[in-house]
């Protein structure tokens, strides 16, 4: 009887604490900081009067998953170019169409979760994403020469993440441009929650119930952005937790260093106002030492993608 009554005890105990994480979760949705100028205003003014319509390609769930091809008379390379956070395929259009009067054939995707790729600010599960640009090499990149993968910022993260895993040789090159690895790791700087704000409690909560947390609240969402107004409609306002967990590196992105073995370019301009330039070579010489580290003069986080030092520095990385 004293067994049973202590079994009852504690049960009721579990299911008060299982509550209260529960209603801390659906309390603690994040909310979205001021607009960020120093985000906003290059896009504002970049000119997407040659934006190229969309393509599709079939992920292997059967969504219609869309990218824009950059494609050169005379083309030396194959380039695939990763949006950051909050962005979609359009904010990659000023490089996307410097690299192509490079002599490079150009594909810009929209990664699910954002711009037309599948439902704003979500995906099914963690690793979608990988799934995603598999089908997306198998589908469009067949036939040609082995490809350049450039992720900027989150996207530069998420590069991080793939050139770590088993399918790291559907590539032959990484770039990395000012590549988010962490909030905590050291080359980013305090101010970065000026552009995203995070739910902690929620994550927290969500990664305490488990499996079951992560199914019966992984589409919530977790971060929220600095986005403008004036351009919200081609920007991902909010990540789910199981976008967040996805778009990036994995939680030990020095494991991906480690694990990676094509070759991997780090850029960051000097005056990057979100991470810190000079931080980044002692954190992949410990994990990655054969990186090689850039530090472009002149350019800050979106002006290495948005202004022509920018996209002349990436192209003489890419190409060399």
């Amino acid at each position: 009887m004293r067994i049973v009554k202590w079994t009852l005890l504690l049960l009721g105990i579990i299911i008060i604490i299982g509550a209260g994480i529960a209603a801390a979760i659906a309390l603690s949705s994040p909310e979205s900081p001021p607009t960020l100028e120093l985000i906003s205003a290059p896009f504002r003014s970049m000119d997407f009067s040659n934006l190229p319509p969309l393509s599709h390609y079939t992920a292997r769930d059967g969504a219609k998953l869309v990218y824009r091809t950059y494609l050169s008379r005379q083309s030396k390379q194959t380039i695939v170019l990763i949006h950051g956070s909050s962005g979609s395929s359009r904010s990659m259009h000023a490089l996307a169409g410097y690299l192509q009067g490079q002599g490079m054939d150009v594909y810009a995707l929209d990664v699910r979760g954002h711009g037309e790729s599948g439902s704003k600010g979500d995906i099914t599960y963690v690793g979608q994403l990988e799934d995603d640009l598999e089908d997306f090499v198998n589908q469009v990149l067949k036939g040609k020469q082995e490809a350049t993968l450039v992720g900027f910022s989150a996207g530069g993260g998420f590069a991080l993440r793939f050139a770590g895993s088993s399918r790291q040789k559907l590539f032959a090159h990484y770039v990395l441009l000012a590549p988010f690895l962490r909030y905590d790791a050291p080359t980013t700087r305090p101010n970065n929650s000026e552009w995203v704000n995070s739910s902690v409690s929620r994550i927290i909560g969500i990664s305490l119930l488990g499996p079951l947390g992560k199914k019966w609240f992984g589409h919530l969402p977790v971060l929220a952005f600095a986005v403008d107004p004036k351009t919200a409609q081609y920007q991902t306002a909010t990540y789910s937790y199981r976008l967040w967990s996805n778009f990036g590196p994995h939680h030990d992105y020095k494991a991906d260093m480690k694990a990676a073995k094509q070759p991997i370019t780090v850029m960051i301009g000097k005056n990057d106002e979100l991470f810190y330039p000079q931080k980044y070579l002692p954190v992949f010489a410990s994990s990655q030492p054969h990186a090689e580290i850039a530090i472009v003069p002149g350019v800050g986080h979106i002006t290495l993608i948005s202004d022509k030092a920018g996209w002349k520095a990436v192209a003489e990385q890419i190409s060399h």
